[in-house]
């Protein structure tokens, strides 16, 4: 993937292309490396260095610290919530697939085809945690940081360790919608990864049994979404402009942030004891089933209702 990437300008500036037969083979990966660390904002470096810093920090937890036992007692409420959503989020799979289909055998347009195949991918990492969840695979551990007994399911937070990233590539592509998909993927690769690394860790800070390691990972992993969000903000900045229905994709980033700040919220307040265990799970449920359900449509918006005038902005530049 990197071998793709020795031309590539940054998403940032109007510098020219370097060539790639200007560099010898056996330089390709070191200057290819540098010329990707080069292109990335401030923004997205610290997001790289976050992630590595939060993996550090959660081997090192794993090897020195305990983690809490597992909860043994299953809520009936919850195993249904989580039966009733899988065969839910089959609905929005299948319209993909049918949107899918419909696009390969019409248009061929790259971009639609590209992120149906996300989205494909997408629901389908939600149905399976979800059915491993409704039939008791959750993987639940005793949450050490909450002031009551209950469940946090390692199941979801590995979910969500794949969920996110995917999410994030299907909401920030459309703004990207003026380069090669490739391209687009390594400007948001460092968003995806930092995400990655703070699901890791805020899960591994509510079971370790020490409350100061605890909360300095969970602290941590905040740290690690706040600067995703500023990576974001300078993302929109620099490509808002330049892409088409600016406006409508725009909001949809907004909507998604909004969402995950309260996301982020219901944790926390869950943790301090301001809502039980089954009302943070129904919202969780809810919310990963309508956020994601919003985000396809919306996709599905971005390259069909405008027609010849998205499709123009939308098209890939051939050698």
């Amino acid at each position: 993937l990197i071998s793709q990437f020795s031309a590539m300008p940054s998403m940032t500036s109007r510098a020219p292309a370097v060539p790639m037969k200007a560099w010898r083979l056996e330089e390709d990966h070191r200057i290819q490396r540098q010329l990707i660390w080069k292109s990335w904002p401030p923004t997205a470096r610290w997001c790289i260095r976050l992630t590595f810093f939060q993996i550090s920090s959660c081997v090192l937890t794993h090897l020195g610290w305990t983690v809490g036992p597992a909860y043994q007692a299953y809520n009936e409420d919850e195993m249904e919530l989580f039966s009733i959503a899988r065969y839910v989020l089959m609905v929005p799979l299948m319209l993909v697939t049918v949107y899918n289909l419909v696009e390969w055998c019409t248009r061929r347009n790259l971009r639609a085809l590209v992120i149906s195949h996300v989205c494909m991918i997408e629901f389908s990492v939600k149905i399976s945690y979800y059915s491993l969840m409704s039939v008791g695979y959750g993987q639940a551990y005793q949450n050490q940081r909450a002031y009551d007994v209950r469940p946090i399911y390692a199941t979801r937070f590995i979910g969500w360790a794949f969920a996110v990233p995917i999410l994030l590539f299907m909401n920030l592509y459309p703004l990207l919608d003026q380069h090669h998909p490739l391209e687009a993927l390594m400007r948001i690769l460092p968003q995806q990864a930092a995400s990655a690394a703070y699901c890791w860790a805020c899960f591994l800070g509510c079971v370790v049994t020490d409350p100061l390691m605890g909360w300095y990972l969970n602290t941590l992993g905040c740290v690690a979404y706040v600067v995703v969000i500023a990576d974001e903000m300078v993302l929109v900045y620099y490509s808002i402009l330049e892409t088409s229905q600016p406006i409508l994709k725009g909001y949809s980033v907004i909507v998604k942030e909004c969402v995950f700040l309260v996301y982020t919220f219901v944790w926390l307040f869950g943790n301090w004891g301001f809502a039980t265990s089954y009302s943070c799970q129904r919202f969780y449920t809810v919310t990963d089933i309508s956020v994601k359900s919003a985000m396809a449509a919306l996709l599905f918006f971005y390259w069909n209702v405008s027609g010849e005038r998205t499709a123009s902005k939308a098209e890939v530049k051939e050698e």
